[in-house]
């Protein structure tokens, strides 16, 4: 019997901010796919540490001055942005809806921001290259050196804008509720699972009408030439540690700077030492990035990190911030604090799962109408006069300068 399938538009407007995103997301998915999004590493101590650390900032309002329509649009490496953000590389995303990461594409494109697609990605690199709007590709090492020299030159055919490459991933980060929930073994629903995930499953009927309607797809296609014979890794696999690394050394990433003819993004930097390195070995931004708390458990918070690394290069590159993010008000915060634009992950998988395409660009319309009040409410007129003044003696907590 076919499941009675709720209007994605009446999920959609149910969201009026991120935990409203979250709830559509929990009520439609699986728990284990949930967690997966959701979760942190071992105790999450570095998830929660993110959250924290943006709620203890409080912003310096500028009252009697009237702000009809703040400036936020900016540039970042050279890309045109309509407000400062960008939609964070988020493997796994076919299992949480069918249009997967074209929809998040496709969403990104809607509200004039970039899409950084991610190598784990449910569709091929070159079909999401193919989803109009500005994208830049996120790398990873996936254990062999010759599938990363593919990967990148695929996305410089493709066309890709940028090229983010992960370095925070030797080794996945150790994920208690993905073993719980049995995600980090399969998720394939096939005979051989059912019994073991039929609990989960079940309890989602209008996911899994879905899920197996798409073919029920589970490899991550951009793999498939690593495994031989076409075959892809599957999306678990990456989480079994079976692989030697999946993060490029800085050796190889000097190989990828003398073969990629775009700009070059570091992402999961956290230490000014690394920040330099990066910047020695020729790239053009970083991000500052704890992976969402997913990785080492006991990382610093992305945005306590923020000024040292501003203050040693950020006259040499363009410093992006992820982790932690959820409203307009944290991305004005991490303006503030020296970043040039934010990533954000979650909410647009959020948003995906309530509604497809429609969910993220409701979200991420939310967000930039959540920065336009903000800063209507501060004073402020536009996102490049943001600096830590805009900020409370809070910031000392966090060791600017």
């Amino acid at each position: 019997m076919i499941p009675r399938i709720e209007s994605s538009r009446r999920r959609v407007g149910r969201v009026l901010g991120y935990e409203d995103a979250r709830r559509e997301a929990y009520r439609r998915l699986p728990r284990g796919i949930f967690e997966y999004i959701d979760g942190g590493a071992e105790d999450e101590v570095t998830l929660t540490r993110n959250l924290e650390a943006f709620r203890s900032l409080a912003f310096r309002p500028r009252m009697g001055v009237s702000v009809s329509t703040p400036v936020l649009k900016t540039r970042v490496l050279g890309r045109m942005l309509t407000f400062p953000v960008l939609v964070a590389p988020c493997g796994g995303m076919r299992l949480v809806h069918p249009e997967g990461d074209l929809g998040v594409a496709r969403g990104a494109a809607k509200v004039g921001i970039v899409h950084i697609a991610s190598s784990a990605s449910g569709f091929s690199l070159e079909d999401i290259a193919a989803v109009s709007g500005e994208q830049w590709f996120q790398l990873y090492r996936f254990g062999y050196r010759e599938t990363m020299e593919l990967l990148v030159e695929r996305a410089q055919t493709a066309g890709y804008g940028a090229l983010v490459v992960t370095v925070d991933t030797v080794v996945p980060g150790y994920r208690e509720k993905d073993f719980r929930n049995g995600f980090s073994y399969s998720m394939r629903v096939n005979a051989r699972n059912a019994l073991k995930l039929a609990p989960q499953l079940l309890r989602r009927p209008q996911w899994l009408y879905g899920y197996w309607r798409d073919g029920m797809p589970f490899d991550l296609p951009n793999t498939a030439s690593m495994m031989g014979r076409g075959k892809a890794l599957p999306v678990t696999e990456m989480g079994k540690g079976s692989l030697s690394s999946h993060s490029p050394s800085w050796d190889e990433i000097a190989w990828i700077r003398a073969n990629w003819k775009a700009p070059l993004v570091i992402k999961g930097i956290l230490t000014t030492e690394d920040a330099r390195r990066a910047a020695d070995a020729g790239a053009d931004g970083v991000v500052v990035s704890n992976h969402g708390g997913r990785q080492l458990d006991g990382a610093p918070a992305t945005i306590a990190v923020l000024p040292e690394i501003v203050a040693a290069v950020g006259d040499e590159l363009e410093i992006l911030l992820d982790s932690g993010v959820r409203r307009g008000s944290d991305v004005l915060k991490a303006l503030a604090m020296g970043a040039k634009a934010v990533l954000v992950g979650r909410l647009p998988v959020w948003g995906l799962a309530a509604g497809g395409t429609d969910g993220v660009v409701r979200v991420l319309e939310l967000l930039r109408s959540e920065m336009v009040r903000t800063m209507r409410l501060m004073g402020c007129e536009s996102v490049h006069d943001l600096d830590v003044s805009w900020l409370t003696e809070q910031v000392a907590r966090l060791g600017f300068p």
